[in-house]
C-alpha cells in the first residue's frame, strides 16, 4: 500500500479557534470564575450570544471545514500547555464514529511531527464498539494522552456493558483515591478520570436517557457543532448556542472559499396531481400542478387534496372525506428515477475528465429512499436503472475520446475480469454484520477507507446509502449529490448536502484551495463546485439552503449601526482604523447606505437598493473592492445556484442590427492563424536538449512504500495500555517496471511535441535516474517531466516563433453559431436589463465560461465609444501550447472618426502574475498573433488591439489606452 498521507497545513482560521479556546482556559487557570472569563471574552470578540454557568464552551465551524482536525488540534494543546490528558469524544452516529477514528489515524504522523519535540506526540485513541469494553479498561490504564470515543448507544440503557457493575477482580485500590467509595459501574469510572469531554454535533445529544446517564462529568463540555438550537426545545432537552469561544458562519466559510460552491438541479418530471410532501403543526404541504408548474401549498382540516377534502391531520398522515388516509410518500416514479439517475450521471461525466487531467477522482453520491431492496434486493430496481444509464453514456463518451489517452485507460477499470460493472458500491445501516465479502469490501471502503476511494486504483465512483451517511460521513471529492427520495426533508439542507462540501484533493492527497488557484475564486469554483440533484417534491430547495446560510451567519443583518458596519470591515478584512473610517464616510456620502432612523441615540442604516451599481463606478484598491463587494448577503445567488432542468440550449443568433457590423468584424478576426518556427541550428538544439534533460534529473520522485504492520494482543496485561503492541512485520521500497517506450509516447502525447525529440531528452537521461527515480513512481515523473517539458521547450523557443501570412485562409462567416460556441454556460436575458444590452451582439442570451465573465457581461457600465460588444466565438488560435480563445471583443470608435477592434482576455486572478504560467504563455502568442494580424491590414481605417483584463480593471481604462495607441 502507498505511503501518501493526508497533506495538512495551517489555517488561520483553524488556528484563531484553538487560540480562542486556550485562551478561555488559561484564564479559568487563573482561578477566574466561569461566567467572568466567558463574559470578557464575549465582549472581546462582540459575540451576540448568552453566558450561562453550564460549563459547556462552544465552537460552531460550518459543515466541511475540519472541525475534527480543529478539535484534535485542540486536545494537543490543551495537553501541551495545561497537561490535560484524558479526553471523551461524544459521537451520534456509527458514520461520524468511523469518520472521526479515520481522522485520528489520519493525522497522526502529522502531529507526531508536529509536536516532535514534545513528550506527548501522539492521543492514544480507544474507541469503544459492540460491547468491547476492553477499550474502556484500557483508556481508563493509561497514563499517557488518550481520547475514548463513544456513541450515545454505548451508554444510554441500563443494559449496556459500560454501566453494569464492576468485575472486582480488575481494579485495584490505588487506581482512584482511597477515600473515595470503588465506583460501581464502568461509566462511574470515567467520570471519576475527570476527562474533558467533546461533543461532535451537540444538536443530536438530547433527551433524558442522555442527562439520566451522562449527567455528572463535571469537566468542560467543548460543544463543535455545525448546528445548534437558536432557543431551547419545549423539553428544555437541548441547550442552545452560548459561552461562544469562535463562530466561523456559514457566509464566512463560503466567502473564504473554505467550502465549495453549490448548484442545484430539480428534475422535470411532473405528476398531474397533488402530492403530500410535508407535514409540521397540523398543516401539509402539499406540492400542487398549476399552469404546467408546480407550486407549493399549506393546507388545513378542510383544504382540498386531489378533488377531496380534508378531514384529519395526524402526525405522518392525513385522512380524507372518503376515509382514505395518505401518507407522506418519499418513493420517485420509475421514470423519475431513471431522469434523476440520467442527469447525475450527466454532471458526473461532465466534470470527471477534466478533474482526471488534474488528478482529482470523481465521486458521486445517491441518497435512495428507506429501502434496501432498491439497491440490494432480488430485483434491485435503482441499482439497475443506474447500471442501464450509465453503460449508455460511458459507451458515448468512449468512442469520442483517443482510446490512447489516460482518461481511457481509468475507464477501463470500469468492469471486474468478469465483466460486471463495478463503479457502484452501497452502505446501509443493514450491511452490518453482512458475511458477503463484496458487500463487505465495498461498506468498508465507503466508510473506513478514506484514501483508498480517494485513489483512481479503486474503480469505486458512485456511492448509494439512505440517511446513515447523512451526516458524519464525508468525502473531500464528492461532486455531486443526487436524492432520489425527498426523505430527510426536515432535516438541515447544509447538512443533507454538507458530505460534499468538503474541498477537493488530488492523488498525492493535497487540497486545493483557493491558494492553490493563485487567488482565481473562479478557477477555484470551477473546481470546487457541487451539484445536488433534486426532484420537483422538493420545491424551494435553493432557498432553504440559502436562507439556512443567512440563518447561521449571525453578522449579517438587514439594518446595521455604524459601529456594527465598521466592526465588520475591521474585524473580516484586517483593515487599519482609518482605512475603515474613511470607507464607511465613503460609503454614507456616496449613498451606497442610507440612514434609516435612530433608535436609543444610535443611528441605523440599510443598504442602498443601487450599491453594487454605485460600487462598480467608483475606483477601489482590489482588497477593498472584494471586501465592499462581500459586504452584503448579495454574493448569495453566486454561492447557491439554481438550475431548474437542463433544457437544450439555445442556437445562438446575431441581431438584425449588428449583422453588418458582425460581417466586417468577423471576417477581420476569424482567419487559420499559422505559426513558424525559425529553423535551430544543431548547436541550438543540443543545448536545448540537454537543459531540459538536467532539469528533469533535478526533480525528486517519491518512493512507493509496502508495509505490513503486525499487531499483538498479551492478555495478560488486557486492562493495561500496553495490551497491545505493533511492529513492523516487513518493509519495502516498490519499484514498477517501467515500460520505456510507452512512457516516452505518454510523454509525447501529453507536450504535443514530435516523439523524435521526446526519444533525444530521454536519451541524455541518466542510466540511475532511468532506473531508480522514474521507477519510483512512473505517474507522478510523468506529470512532473511534462511540466518541465512544456514551459521550458516554449520558453526556449518562444522568441523564434513567429505568424506568417494568412491570406486566403478566411473561413465562412455565418449569423447563426451552435450552442456552446461562446461559453460553457447559457441564459436567456429576454427580460434582464444591462447597460451593454443594445450593443450585445446576440439574441435574447449570453453565454459565459464563469460567473467573472458573466459579471463583465451584465454589470460594465456603458461606454459611448462602444458600437458592438460580445463574447467570442470559439475564435482558436494556433500556438505551441494548443490552442487559445480570447473572450470579449469591442469595435471602438473615437472622437475623431478612427475605428478600433478591441480584443479581452479576461481573468479574475488578483495580478497578471497570478496567471499559470502555460496559460500566460498562450496569451503572449495570442499577442504576437494579433500584431501580425494588425499590421497586415495597416491599410484599412481601423486597428486590432489586443488587452489583458486581470480582476477588476476598468472597462473604461482599457477603451482610453485603445484609443491612445
Amino acid at each position: 500500500m502507498a505511503s501518501k498521507q493526508f497533506q495538512y497545513e495551517t489555517q488561520p482560521y483553524q488556528e484563531d479557534c484553538i487560540n480562542n479556546i486556550i485562551s478561555i482556559f488559561d484564564s479559568l487557570h487563573q482561578h477566574q470564575k466561569f461566567c467572568d472569563v466567558l463574559n470578557e471574552h464575549k465582549e472581546k470578540h462582540k459575540y451576540n450570544f448568552p453566558v450561562q454557568n453550564t460549563r459547556n464552551i462552544d465552537i460552531m465551524m460550518e459543515t466541511g471545514t475540519g472541525k475534527t482536525f480543529t478539535f484534535i488540534k485542540t486536545m494537543f494543546e490543551l495537553n501541551r500547555i495545561f497537561g490535560y490528558k484524558k479526553f471523551i469524544i461524544l459521537i451520534p452516529t456509527v458514520p461520524i464514529r468511523e469518520g472521526t477514528k479515520t481522522n485520528l489515524e489520519d493525522t497522526q504522523q502529522y502531529f507526531k511531527s508536529y509536536y516532535a519535540n514534545e513528550r506527548e506526540k501522539e492521543i492514544e485513541t480507544f474507541v469503544y464498539e459492540s460491547g468491547q469494553i476492553s477499550s474502556v479498561k484500557q483508556f481508563i490504564g493509561t497514563e499517557h494522552l488518550s481520547v475514548l470515543v463513544l456513541t450515545p448507544s454505548s451508554f444510554n440503557k441500563d443494559i449496556n456493558i459500560i454501566n453494569k457493575p464492576l468485575e472486582n477482580e480488575i481494579y485495584t485500590p490505588n487506581l482512584f483515591n482511597a477515600n473515595q467509595e470503588p465506583p460501581k459501574s464502568y461509566l462511574e469510572c470515567l467520570k471519576r478520570l475527570n476527562p474533558i469531554i467533546i461533543m461532535d454535533e451537540p444538536h443530536k445529544f438530547e433527551g433524558d436517557a442522555f442527562k439520566k446517564f451522562f449527567g455528572g462529568f463535571d469537566n468542560y463540555f467543548l460543544r463543535f457543532g455545525a448546528t445548534f438550537p437558536k432557543t431551547k426545545n419545549r423539553n428544555d432537552d437541548v441547550l442552545p448556542l452560548s459561552n461562544v469561544a469562535y463562530i466561523l458562519d456559514s457566509i464566512s466559510s463560503f466567502r473564504q472559499n473554505l467550502v465549495k460552491k453549490i448548484v442545484v438541479y430539480t428534475q422535470d418530471i411532473v405528476q398531474n396531481k397533488d402530492s403530500l410532501v410535508a407535514i409540521d403543526n397540523k398543516k401539509a404541504t402539499v406540492n400542487t400542478l398549476s399552469n404546467g408548474i408546480i407550486v407549493k401549498r399549506e393546507l388545513g382540516i378542510g383544504g382540498i387534496y386531489n378533488g377531496k377534502s380534508i378531514r384529519k391531520i395526524n402526525k405522518d398522515n392525513i385522512v380524507l372525506t372518503d376515509e382514505s388516509i395518505i401518507k407522506i410518500d418519499y418513493s420517485q416514479s420509475d421514470e423519475a428515477l431513471r431522469q434523476m439517475i440520467r442527469v447525475a450521471i450527466q454532471i458526473h461525466f461532465e466534470k470527471e475528465k477534466a478533474l482526471f487531467e488534474q488528478e482529482i477522482k470523481a465521486l458521486t453520491l445517491f441518497f435512495i429512499e428507506s429501502n434496501i431492496e432498491l439497491f440490494r434486493g432480488d430485483n434491485p430496481k435503482v441499482k439497475k436503472i443506474f447500471e442501464e444509464e450509465y453503460n449508455k453514456q460511458r459507451n458515448e463518451i468512449v468512442e469520442t475520446i483517443n482510446c490512447g489517452c489516460s482518461y481511457y485507460n481509468y475507464l477501463q477499470n470500469d468492469f471486474d475480469s468478469e465483466g460486471n460493472l463495478q463503479v457502484h458500491k452501497g452502505y446501509f445501516s443493514g450491511d452490518k454484520g453482512n458475511t458477503d465479502e463484496k458487500i463487505k469490501a465495498g461498506t468498508d471502503e465507503i466508510l473506513k477507507d478514506k484514501k483508498k476511494l480517494l485513489s483512481f486504483e479503486s474503480p469505486t465512483r458512485f456511492i448509494f446509502s439512505i440517511w446513515a451517511l447523512q451526516e458524519g460521513w464525508d468525502n473531500p471529492n464528492v461532486f455531486t449529490i443526487c436524492k432520489l427520495s425527498n426523505q430527510g426533508s426536515e432535516t438541515s439542507k447544509l447538512q443533507q448536502i454538507g458530505r460534499g462540501l468538503r474541498i477537493s484533493v488530488d492523488q498525492n492527497l493535497k487540497r486545493h484551495t483557493i491558494k492553490e488557484f493563485g487567488g482565481n475564486q473562479e478557477e477555484f469554483w470551477n473546481v470546487n463546485n457541487l451539484d445536488v440533484v433534486v426532484s420537483n417534491q422538493e420545491l424551494g430547495f435553493v432557498e432553504a439552503i440559502q436562507n439556512e446560510i443567512l440563518i447561521n451567519s449571525f453578522f449579517i443583518s438587514d439594518t446595521f449601526t455604524e459601529q456594527e458596519l465598521k466592526k465588520t470591515l475591521k474585524e473580516k478584512n484586517n483593515f487599519d482604523d482609518l482605512t475603515v473610517r474613511n470607507l464607511f464616510k465613503l460609503l454614507d456620502n456616496k449613498e451606497m447606505i442610507l440612514f434609516k432612523e435612530t433608535i436609543d441615540g444610535q443611528d441605523i442604516y440599510e443598504k442602498s437598493p443601487d450599491y453594487s451599481a454605485i460600487l462598480k463606478q467608483q475606483y477601489f484598491p482590489v482588497e477593498q473592492f472584494k471586501a465592499l463587494e462581500s459586504l452584503f448577503a448579495d454574493d448569495m445567488k453566486y454561492l447557491v445556484q439554481e438550475k431548474s432542468k437542463l433544457k437544450p440550449k439555445k442556437k445562438i443568433v446575431i441581431k438584425d442590427e449588428h449583422k453588418q457590423e458582425f460581417a466586417k468584424l468577423w471576417n477581420t478576426l476569424n482567419r487559420n492563424s499559422i505559426y513558424f518556427i525559425d529553423n535551430i541550428d544543431k548547436e541550438s538544439y543540443d543545448k536545448l536538449t540537454t537543459n531540459v534533460a538536467k532539469n528533469i534529473e533535478k526533480i525528486e520522485v517519491d518512493k512507493i512504500l509496502l508495509q505490513t504492520i503486525r499487531a499483538k494482543l498479551n492478555v495478560n496485561k488486557i486492562v493495561n495500555a500496553d495490551a497491545i503492541t505493533t511492529e513492523i512485520a516487513y518493509s519495502k521500497s516498490y519499484q514498477s517496471q517501467v515500460d520505456y517506450l510507452e512512457f516516452v509516447r505518454e510523454l509525447s502525447n501529453n507536450t504535443k511535441t514530435p516523439i523524435a525529440f521526446i526519444v533525444d531528452v530521454f536519451n541524455r537521461l541518466s542510466a540511475d535516474f532511468k532506473q531508480k527515480m522514474l521507477a519510483n513512481n512512473p505517474k507522478q515523473a510523468l506529470k512532473e517531466m511534462s511540466d518541465i517539458i512544456k514551459t521550458q521547450l516554449v520558453g526556449d523557443i518562444k522568441a523564434k516563433i513567429h505568424y506568417d501570412t494568412m491570406d486566403g485562409m478566411i473561413k465562412n462567416n455565418d449569423y447563426e453559431f451552435t450552442a456552446g460556441s461562446l461559453g460553457k454556460f447559457q441564459e436567456e436575458i429576454t427580460n434582464v436589463n444591462f447597460s451593454l444590452k443594445e450593443e450585445w451582439l446576440f439574441k435574447d442570451i449570453i453565454e459565459y465560461d464563469s460567473d467573472f465573465e458573466k459579471d463583465i457581461i451584465l454589470n460594465d457600465p456603458r461606454e459611448n465609444n462602444i458600437e458592438i460588444f460580445g463574447k467570442l466565438p470559439k475564435l482558436e488560435i494556433n500556438t505551441p501550447l494548443g490552442r487559445y480563445n480570447p473572450d470579449f471583443c469591442y469595435t471602438i470608435k473615437s472622437t475623431s472618426g478612427n475605428q478600433f477592434i478591441l480584443i479581452v482576455e479576461s481573468k479574475g486572478y488578483e495580478t497578471s502574475m497570478r496567471i499559470p504560467p502555460e496559460e500566460r504563455m498562450k496569451i503572449e502568442f495570442a499577442e504576437k498573433y494579433f500584431e501580425r494580424l494588425n499590421a497586415k491590414l495597416a491599410n484599412d481605417n481601423f486597428k486590432i488591439v489586443f488587452k489583458k483584463r486581470i480582476n477588476h480593471t476598468q472597462l473604461a481604462r482599457l477603451i482610453q489606452e485603445t484609443i491612445q495607441s
